[in-house]
């Protein structure tokens, strides 16, 4: 069943899946995170998706996060007369910030800041460093350049200076606006594009908490200034994003590899959640099957700690958007099951909050006693967020009364979200939980799971206890599945 991965899947919503039909079939296989990209799309667009998510997620009893990804302060080249001009080895052209229609030999940018942040020999590269022109001087608003490396080169394809410090900030006006949208509609998570100091994550924080402060925030990393940061802007991120197609044109595609490596390890040792993107099955966008070279990397970034894979056009706006979905949950199922690095334990670290404690606690007694499950009674997810952190082979098991706290939970590594009834008795609950856990085929009779709760629970307490419970379901049976919630079915068949 789809609840027995870990990993979790990311997946864009495009032209290919933003129809409610095709929502559902790209949640029955395998997605829980829905990716908006607010570089393309309407404000109109991206809400009728945002409505059919929360419809779907309610009807099929899959929690699925919602994330919008800001555009950021990305350097574009204007548009053509004829939508594209070719660029050859050798050949002189003019990059000019002024607003007009390109041509051959005359390339607009919609970047006004780049003759300052130009000089002879800068390097800047074009469409995700496919093609590559080397400055020769700067003419006030125009920038003469030889080309490196020639091609086609398309309506408002991107454009990077690699190492060059750029004089913008980290949101434009139509982020600002965007954000303001998103906020309004109770997105799960933000994304920050084109992040270099922790300040923009603390900036992008504080317009947050000022509309929705249980809205989380993720910091995609791309620059080489972030890297130089990397661990400042982690600490102050709820999650982080291993950008791969601007970090590799940034720091060099050779060296991508080794800095991914480094990005999930820290995140990992922080406990934070991390996402890696870009290109993980890049040629289902036009194929069926995935090349072994990417099979590898999706395994590979599994093996690495990732807690999520994210797919980008090959769901947005590929042939095979639903295949390319089941495809990762295939791969990343088959890395989990022969893989046994669990339990990241480390009885050295100082604990310095009650969850904190509680959840290694809880991770332990779940290794010593061979526990079925950790069951996290929650109100805010964050006790779940940190035993995830833990690794454990024991399923995690978040349960609580609140939709949205579920939402946000599916970006998270390993965690299971389940609804409950309200309840005010620690017997009223172990009544729950047999029930859930037996019906739904996560547990039989006699297994142990671990509970992490608030006590007394009649007053809400936050988690502050772990309790040793074993499952007494013997007047329950396991459901059929068309009365399970979606991801306890198995695999559902897309049709």
């Amino acid at each position: 069943m789809l609840a027995d991965r870990r990993a979790k899947i990311v997946a864009t919503i495009g032209p290919a899946t933003r129809d409610e039909e095709n929502l559902k079939k790209a949640i029955k296989a395998g997605m829980n995170v829905a990716r908006l990209n607010f570089s393309h799309g309407s404000h109109e667009d991206h809400l009728k998706v945002i409505k059919s998510l929360r419809k779907l997620s309610q009807d099929l009893r899959a929690p699925v996060a919602i994330l919008q990804d800001l555009q950021g302060p990305k350097v574009r080249v204007g548009k053509f007369e004829n939508g594209s001009i070719e660029i050859k080895p050798g050949e002189k052209l003019i990059i000019t910030t002024a607003p007009v229609l390109g041509k051959p030999g005359l390339v607009p940018s919609d970047f006004k800041e780049l003759p300052l942040a130009c000089a002879p020999g800068t390097k800047i590269l074009l469409d995700d460093g496919l093609l590559e022109v080397k400055v020769l001087q700067v003419r006030g608003e125009e920038v003469d350049v030889e080309v490196v490396y020639g091609g086609i080169l398309k309506d408002r394809k991107g454009m990077n200076l690699p190492g060059v410090n750029l004089p913008v900030e980290c949101m434009t006006t139509k982020d600002l606006e965007d954000l303001q949208f998103g906020l309004e509609n109770k997105v799960d998570y933000i994304a920050l594009s084109f992040v270099r100091h922790a300040r923009d994550m603390r900036k992008l924080r504080d317009l947050v908490d000022a509309k929705n402060p249980s809205t989380k925030i993720i910091a995609k990393i791309e620059m080489i200034e972030a890297l130089e940061n990397l661990e400042e802007i982690c600490r102050v991120s709820d999650a982080v994003m291993v950008a791969r197609g601007d970090l590799a044109v940034e720091v060099g595609q050779s060296r991508l590899p080794g800095f991914q490596k480094r990005i999930i390890q820290v995140c990992n040792d922080l406990g934070k959640p991390v996402i890696t993107a870009t290109q993980m099955l890049d040629s289902m966008v036009e194929n069926p099957r995935p090349t072994r070279a990417e099979i590898t990397d999706v395994a590979n970034a599994v093996l690495d700690g990732t807690d999520a894979l994210m797919l980008s056009a090959e769901s947005a706006s590929g042939k095979y958007p639903f295949k390319c979905i089941r495809t990762m949950h295939e791969i990343i199922t088959e890395v989990e099951n022969n893989e046994e690095e669990y339990y990241k334990l480390s009885l050295e670290n100082e604990f310095l909050s009650t969850p904190g404690a509680i959840a290694a606690s809880a991770s332990l007694t779940a290794l010593k006693l061979n526990a079925t499950a950790i069951i996290c009674l929650t109100t805010s997810g964050k006790t779940a967020n940190i035993i995830s952190g833990f690794r454990p082979r024991a399923r995690i098991i978040s349960i609580t009364q609140h939709m949205d706290v579920l939402n946000s939970m599916e970006l998270m590594w390993g965690i299971q979200t389940h609804v409950v009834k309200p309840y005010k008795t620690m017997e009223d609950i172990l009544t729950q939980i047999d029930q859930l856990m037996v019906t739904h085929g996560l547990a039989k009779t006699g297994d142990r799971v671990i509970l992490t709760l608030g006590q007394p629970i009649a007053q809400g307490a936050k988690t502050n206890s772990i309790y040793v419970h074993t499952i007494n379901g013997e007047g329950y049976s396991k459901l059929p599945d068309e009365a399970l919630p979606l991801r306890c079915q198995a695999d559902p068949v897309i049709t």
